[in-house]
């Protein structure tokens, strides 16, 4: 630990900045963190963090900082495509799919859905506690509660539970699934859709501006279609909805100069009747091939 300089960091670390702009800053936070603690422990002796970019680091980044790549947002299925994303990963089977429905219903991070264990539900309240440690934002006193719908109550239900064993999905080596996993699932479900439309699930938008295939993510399709859908004056959500309660149904804080202190209020009869509606929205394309098995 004492042999680390600033130097080898910016070596590490540098190349990515140009490139691979949110790996490179997960990493260098990952990094200040186990400096904060070998300096907090005095396994390290030099009490300055080598990969702080308040220190010498920032300076040493800064040729790299000016040309890095622009942050681009999560790949995002459209609100229209949504329903048919959703049918399509209710044919496959396995714990993947149903965590990525999950994520989707729920408009939830993956991490928060991949860590879920039993004892956060309640499924006669219909109501998910993430806890904090698998939380992004870690304010301790911060509203955490996600109101299920009854699609996302019926998900859980229907999903195997093994004795032992306290996370809600499981891989086939009873092994938490790791954040690739859930991207993956997506992946393969582009690359059979291309093979049927020759475009497959992807950012439309993303992918004309770029150039390329921009395949739809976990993240973008659980939150940000979500998000585009609950304001969508189209179908006008955004006169049928609180806005705010919409925020807090992607467990965003309140953001003003005192972040939210002076208000309690959690709007959660607002919140259950938006996700109920998004529910209903996400399997509506389900729902249409039942009835139509039915039919025939």
């Amino acid at each position: 630990m004492n042999a680390i300089t600033p130097e080898m960091i910016r070596d590490i670390i540098g190349p990515l900045w140009e490139t691979k702009t949110n790996t490179a800053q997960k990493a260098l936070t990952y990094l200040r963190q186990i400096f904060n603690w070998s300096i907090a422990l005095r396994i390290r002796e030099d009490r300055e963090n080598p990969a702080d970019l308040r220190s010498a680091l920032g300076v040493l980044l800064e040729p790299q900082k000016r040309n890095r790549r622009e942050k681009e947002n999560h790949a995002a299925i459209s609100v229209e495509e949504l329903p048919a994303l959703y049918a399509a990963l209710d044919k496959l089977q396995g714990t993947s799919p149903r965590a990525c429905q999950f994520a989707i219903l729920t408009a939830s991070r993956s991490k928060a859905v991949r860590l879920a264990t039993w004892d956060e539900f309640d499924l006669e309240n219909k109501i998910w506690n993430i806890p904090l440690e698998h939380d992004k934002m870690k304010q301790a006193k911060r509203d955490r509660t996600i109101p299920l719908s009854d699609e996302a109550v019926q998900l859980l239900k229907d999903l195997p539970r093994y004795t032992g064993q306290t996370k809600v999905f499981l891989s086939n080596q009873m092994q938490t699934l790791s954040d690739m996993t859930m991207s993956m699932v997506l992946r393969r479900l582009h690359k059979k859709q291309k093979n049927i439309d020759g475009i497959g699930w992807i950012d439309k938008e993303k992918s004309q501006r770029t150039e390329k295939d921009c395949i739809v993510t976990p993240h973008g399709c659980a939150r940000a279609t979500f998000r585009t859908w609950a304001k969508d004056d189209t179908i006008g959500n955004n006169k049928v909805f609180d806005q705010e309660a919409v925020e807090l149904c992607l467990l965003h804080s309140k953001r003003d100069v005192y972040n939210g202190a002076y208000d309690r209020a959690r709007l959660l009869t607002e919140r259950r009747k938006i996700m109920d509606a998004w529910g209903k929205y996400c399997i509506s394309a389900v729902r249409e091939k039942t009835s139509q098995i039915k039919d025939s």
